[in-house]
């Protein structure tokens, strides 16, 4: 049987869902989509109560048999005992098919035959019986038989009444045709009290229950919806709160959590931890001479080169704070982080932004700290960035768009 899948229902739009709630004509059947999705929930849910239930199934037979036999006349039976034991047969039938996957896959048909087998017992079995006190007890039981049919198998409506009326009114047919030659003891107004009665008064509630369950399994739904929403909202946030909302790097609350669990990593299994500072030279100057705006295009220019460099799932670029970035780089010695920062300002200068307030090029430059070490057990995240931010210190005081690792 197919699990119940939220793909399907994604096709009808929450809108749609609401309407059909609202709806004051509430129809047994949904847009395709979603109907579908529905019988693979009813029949999950169906299945289970199923395999539930066959033991009160069971005992409600011996019950009934017991019963029989001890108010029975003794040599009335008829062939009463042989279409009775079809219904322990059925019984054994669902308790055989209840692991199994043709019931998994088709329950809705399989137990509707099943069920329109013991329709047909329970129709079949007063014209048998000779005594006419006994009879009513088997219209009786017969009547029991329907209320399982429609209430007791968790069928949906048109598979109840195809098990029910589908097998009954042609046997009834057959009944009146064939009673008289047959010499078969009908008695109509035990039939209509039972079985009619039975079945349109049980006809009612299934459709009351399937109603119901097809609304709570609307609401079902639309629960899903928030929670699928809700959670799409909350991954948003936490994309917010670990992402810088102007260059899209990560930003330092992000830089700092991947900071520890890198240096964690580093230092269990004994690898080179690498980080990299820059600095926009003269960003301030060049700010007060284009403008904001122009220095936040130049920001997200810069960023893009930043995330180039960022190669490997490991690694992670950032901004550190105002016009600092960052490049995280796990498992890197300090030579090929101090290649990798070349390439960087390399990258900026080849960009060619113009500025005319900077005293060290008439473009934007970098000045780039490095540093690296293999974490030990006493040493701590804070002495990689101290490291890293002193040698930018040091090619901020050596005259800026320059290099240097430690």
């Amino acid at each position: 049987m197919e699990s119940r899948s939220s793909r399907a229902t994604d096709a009808v739009p929450r809108q749609r869902i609401e309407r059909l709630l609202n709806h004051s004509r509430f129809r047994l059947r949904f847009p395709a989509p979603l109907e579908a999705t529905y019988r693979a929930y009813h029949d999950a849910d169906a299945l289970r109560v199923f395999r539930g239930s066959l033991g009160y199934l069971v005992l409600l037979y011996l019950a009934m048999a017991g019963a029989a036999l001890a108010v029975a006349p003794r040599g009335q039976l008829g062939a009463w005992p042989l279409v009775f034991s079809g219904f322990g047969l059925l019984i054994l039938i669902g308790c055989l098919l209840v692991r199994s996957q043709l019931l998994e896959r088709f329950y809705q048909r399989v137990v509707c035959a099943l069920a329109a087998l013991a329709v047909a017992l329970s129709i079949i079995n007063p014209m048998l019986v000779t005594d006419p006190g006994f009879r009513v007890l088997v219209y009786i039981g017969g009547a029991y038989a329907v209320v399982v049919v429609y209430l007791g198998l968790s069928l949906r409506l048109p598979y109840a009444m195809l098990a029910g009326w589908g097998v009954g009114l042609p046997l009834m047919a057959a009944g009146y045709a064939l009673a008289p030659r047959l010499g078969l003891a009908i008695d109509w107004l035990l039939v209509l009290a039972t079985f009619v009665g039975a079945s349109v008064l049980c006809m009612v509630i299934c459709y009351r229950d399937e109603r119901q369950s097809r609304r709570v399994f609307l609401q079902a739904e639309l629960l899903r919806m928030d929670r699928e929403h809700i959670a799409l909202l909350a991954e948003e946030l936490q994309k917010q709160a670990l992402v810088d909302g102007l260059t899209g790097l990560a930003n330092r609350r992000q830089f700092d959590q991947a900071l520890q669990r890198e240096w964690g990593r580093a230092h269990r299994e004994h690898l080179p931890l690498a980080l990299v500072f820059a600095d926009i030279d003269h960003f301030k100057a060049y700010n007060d001479y284009f403008g904001h705006q122009e220095g936040d295009d130049c920001m997200r220019v810069l960023a893009g080169i930043f995330r180039a460099q960022a190669r490997r799932a490991t690694d992670l670029a950032g901004r550190y704070g105002g016009e600092e970035f960052v490049l995280l780089l796990p498992g890197v010695m300090l030579a090929e982080a101090a290649s990798r920062a070349e390439l960087l300002a390399a990258a900026v200068r080849a960009a060619s932004l113009p500025h005319p307030r900077s005293s060290c090029a008439n473009t934007v430059t970098l000045s780039i700290g490095v540093a690296a070490m293999v974490p030990t057990q006493d040493g701590s995240p804070d002495e990689l960035v101290r490291r890293a931010d002193q040698a930018l210190y040091e090619a901020k005081a050596a005259g800026r768009n320059r290099v240097i690792a430690r």
